[in-house]
Formats: structure tokens, sequence, C-alpha cells
């Protein structure tokens, strides 16, 4: 862990990877046609010393005190450590970031090494009345680590758990193993396959989040179909509340009432904060197989890929892109295109992974589905392309911003008997919601999606949306799109998240999706658990 070779205020490693090559001129200035603008305005982030943050006000005896309590484990007011905790990674953090806005970051940052200095946090945070923000990866979309208080709490603290990421034991048999929550993907997945095991949990952030952070928000990754999203492969955990240390159930199944372990994944912190994390593994697959085909229509793909998770087929992986999206892509590699003649079909990325004749029968039964849909095989080359560069899409969002040019993305679920309407809905709402809320008239809004974490009753969706970014009021632009969305998402009786988590980004239609007797269980559970509300105030709650 190296936060100096990381961006302070966008995604990623500060020597990031060149995705537009010698295409670069070509793509800039295909999208400032489509964007409306002359001349793409020049949009840079400011320099970080230039940003004013709030005074800490939490004493310095308190800091003090705090840091002779801790053995190992070290507590800093340093003014780079303020900032870098002082957001996450969504497009109004990334904002507030680049155009240097007065922020409201943490008074001090902890650096717990193990159990019990968390538990020694803890204890001096509620005795004090401090705030205190729960902090992995920092790679939450939605505003779940920014610093928040309550009137009554004298100051606030950022826990970062990254120093606390030792792999703890593997349960060959049982196929479960324990680690501490901080650790990250990486670093996870390679200690795992040393042990010839996988957790199989790939998300686009996965080389900066950690564990605890994929439970946290319900996280998926690319495979969630053959590993399961992070509430299928969480076994159970410990965690360090107000009122003291308490672990999870473990069981590989039980009746014995309401399992309380079920509540915390997608709580984001606010029961308590997890240090020993046990999940299920798997062997390291025999073989994998990516592929492409290309469907006819988004309809006809959104039909095959129901089809083909109704069968026995070692599935790892559905992406149905849609058309926008299936041109996008397209028009990045070449460096332009022409939308105004953009063709009906759709680029869907398919992988298996098992047993190798377990994938030699699925590729056979695969081939049957797909042809009886007029799907054509474009062969294993552009899944492999996709499968080398899956991480690193996110460093074009930077480059967008330094170019007068917002871009965000949002995610839902629905059944497959809704799953059409829905798509066709949000679409339409983005594209009017940037029509009407641009300055500079986009000649083409870009608004595209794909399907994928599919499911025997349903899938997700997720889109991305590319726009002129409003020079005057950027935050006011993006929340009237993301409202407009949202409403449209709730309406359609969606999941308003189906792997990104609430924060504060959702945290409007939260109750809503819940229901109101729900919403009321929750609350008391985190009064019950957290009387003070220290716990990452102002998420979902």
């Amino acid at each position: 862990m190296n936060l100096k070779e990381r961006k302070w205020c966008g995604w990623g490693l500060i020597q990031g990877p060149d995705l537009l090559k010698d295409k670069r001129d070509a793509f800039w200035n295909w999208l400032r046609e489509l964007s409306g603008f002359e001349k793409l305005p020049h949009t840079p982030s400011v320099e970080m010393l230039s940003i004013q943050l709030n005074t800490p006000s939490i004493p310095s005896s308190l800091q003090k005190e705090l840091q002779e309590k801790l053995c190992q484990g070290r507590v800093t007011t340093a003014f780079e450590e303020r900032i870098i905790h002082a957001r996450g990674k969504s497009y109004l953090d990334t904002l507030a970031l680049r155009n240097g806005e007065p922020l409201n970051a943490p008074d001090i940052v902890v650096y717990p090494k193990n159990k019990e200095e968390v538990i020694t946090v803890l204890r001096w945070a509620s005795l004090n009345d401090i705030a205190i923000i729960p902090f992995g990866g920092g790679t939450s979309v939605v505003g779940g680590v920014n610093p928040i208080k309550d009137v009554h709490h004298l100051g606030i603290a950022t826990i970062d758990l990254r120093e606390m990421n030792r792999l703890i034991k593997i349960d060959v048999k049982s196929r479960i193993a324990c680690a501490e929550s901080g650790i990250e993907g990486p670093r996870l997945e390679e200690l795992l396959q040393k042990e010839g095991f996988t957790l199989g949990h790939y998300p686009q952030s996965f080389e900066f989040s950690t564990l605890g952070g994929w439970v946290s928000a319900r996280g998926a990754g690319h495979q969630s179909i053959r590993y399961g999203k992070a509430e299928n492969w969480f076994a159970g955990a410990e965690l360090v509340s107000p009122p003291g240390s308490w672990k999870t159930e473990s069981f590989p199944a039980s009746a014995s009432g309401p399992q309380i372990k079920d509540l915390i994944p997608g709580s984001e912190g606010i029961l308590g904060i997890m240090t020993d994390i046990e999940f299920r593994i798997h062997s390291l697959p025999q073989e994998k197989f990516y592929t492409a085909y290309i469907f006819p229509s988004f309809e006809t793909g959104i039909e095959a890929s129901r089809e083909i998770m109704e069968t026995d087929i070692p599935l790892a992986m559905i992406r149905l892109s849609d058309s926008y999206e299936t041109f996008f892509y397209t028009a990045m590699q070449m460096g332009g295109g022409d939308p105004t003649t953009l063709p009906q079909f759709c680029l869907m990325l398919i992988g298996l992974e098992g047993d190798t004749p377990c994938v030699t029968a699925g590729r056979q039964v695969m081939e049957g589905v797909f042809a009886k849909h007029q799907a054509i095989s474009l062969g294993e080359g552009i899944a492999e392309q996709w499968f080398n560069q899956r991480f690193l899409l996110p460093y074009l969002r930077d480059e967008m911003l330094d170019y007068g040019l917002g871009v965000d993305t949002l995610e839902t679920a629905t059944r497959w008997s809704k799953l059409l309407d829905l798509y066709e809905a949000i679409h339409k709402t983005i594209h009017q919601a940037i029509e009407n809320n641009t300055e500079q008239k986009p000649q083409y809004p870009i608004v595209m999606a794909h399907l994928s974490h599919a499911y025997l009753d349903g899938a997700s969706l997720y889109f991305t949306f590319v726009f002129p970014r409003s020079l005057k009021d950027p935050a006011g632009q993006w929340q009237r799109i993301k409202k407009s969305a949202s409403d449209t998402i709730r309406f359609h009786n969606a999941t308003i998240s189906h792997h990104h988590g609430i924060g504060t980004d959702h945290k409007p239609w939260f109750a809503g999706e819940k229901g109101a007797l729900a919403y009321e269980l929750l609350r008391q559970i985190k009064n019950q658990i957290d009387p003070k509300n220290i716990l990452n105030p102002g998420k979902l709650i």
C-alpha cells in the first residue's frame, strides 16, 4: 500500500494506463463534436495544497491520549491524509476535490494494526462523542465514506483498516477462509491462489478495494454468476461496536430464527466495524473460457441470457451491451463513428469457469441456445481484450473531466419480465435529463447500458452516461440527472442499487424501497447497537 502512488482527486494510480494510444486526438475530437463544443474546455484539477479544510475540532490532548493507547497503530492529522480520507470516488466526490471546494475532512485519521486497537479506538470515540468513519479502499461511488457528524459530536475520526491485511486461516475441508477486513483484492487473491483457491470476487475496483468494503456495500464482481455477490460468499464476521466486540453466526445453514449475520452485508459500517471476516472459497478452476457474440437486438440478447441462466452449465459471467455501448466501445477503439447510423446489434461477452468436462459441455449448450437466437460468434479475441482492460476504464473518467465532460454510472436490478421496460424507461429519462440540464446542448448525448450479474429470476442493468459538464453548477446538474433516473427506478419498483450500496447518494430513495415498517426496524437496530450514532453517521438511516 503506497497512497503516494495513487491519485488524490481521481481514480487509481498517478501513472495510469494510456487507453487511447494513437487514437487519442481522433477520440477527443469525436467527443467534442457529439458534445456540441467548438473547442473542448480545459478544466484541470486544482493543486492539493490550495484546498481549504475545516479546522480540526478534536482537541490535541484527546488525540495524544488516543495515540498513547495504541501500541502499534498510529494517529495522524497530516493535511494529505485528511484530504485523501475526505471523500470517496463518486462523481460528486471527484468534482469537489478537483474544483478545490472547501472540504469537511476528518479531524484525524487512525490506522489500527489489529482488532484490539479497533476496540480501543471505539471506546475512546464513544466516551468522547466522536464520529467514526470506517475506511477501506475509499472506492465508494455513492458517498459511503464521506465524513459526516451529528451536532452533538465533538469531531470526526476516520479509521483506515488497510494495515489489518492478514489472511488468518484457510479451512481446506470446509472451503472457508478468514481474513482481516482491510486486506485489498490483489493481496487476498495472491495469498488464496498460492494455496490453490480463489474467492472469485473481481469488481471493477478490485485493485484498490478491500474485503470489508465489498461486504459493507454488498458488492458484486464480474464473475458473480459463479462465485456470488458479497452476501452469498460472506460466511460470518467479528465486529466491534460501541457496546463491545461480537461475532455473527457462521453456520453452513440454520433454522434457529433469523440470522443476525444477514444484517452485515450492506450495513456500510453503521452497525459495527468488521475486523475478521469469514468467506466461502473455491478451488481454482481447471479451465476458463471467455468469448464474444453479436445479437441482432438487445431484446434478443436479454431473452438468450434468461434462457442460458436456466441451464446447468458453469457460467461465470454474462455481459450484454446495448447497441449504444457496443457502438461507443467500438468507436473508442476506432477513434470515432457516426451515431446517426447506429446499428441495432449488441455485443455479449460470456465466460465459463470450472472443470474441463463441464466447460466443454457448457460450450455446446451455449452454442445451441445462442444459435436459436441468431447470435453470431466473434471468437475469444474481443473477450480477451476486455478481460485485460476490465479494471482500466475508470481512468478515462478523469480525462473526460479534464476536458469539460461529465461521466457517471448507475445500476439497478429487476426481474426478467420487467427488464426491457425498465431499461427503455431509464435510458429515455437520462437522455432527456441531460438535454434539459446542459448549458452546451449536446448533438448526441451518450447514454449506454449493459446487462450483467444475472440470476434465475432477473438481472442487473448498469448505465454509463457522458454529457457536457455545466461549468456554472456541475453539482446541481448531476443531482438533477441523478434524481430523474432514480425516481424512474423507484417508479418501476426496481432496486435503487444492485451492488454500489447506498451511502449518501442513494439515501433519499432507500426508505421508500424498504417500506416504513422495515425502515423503522432497521433504525431501531441501529439505535440499539449505536445509541450515540457514532458509526458512519449520515449513511443508510
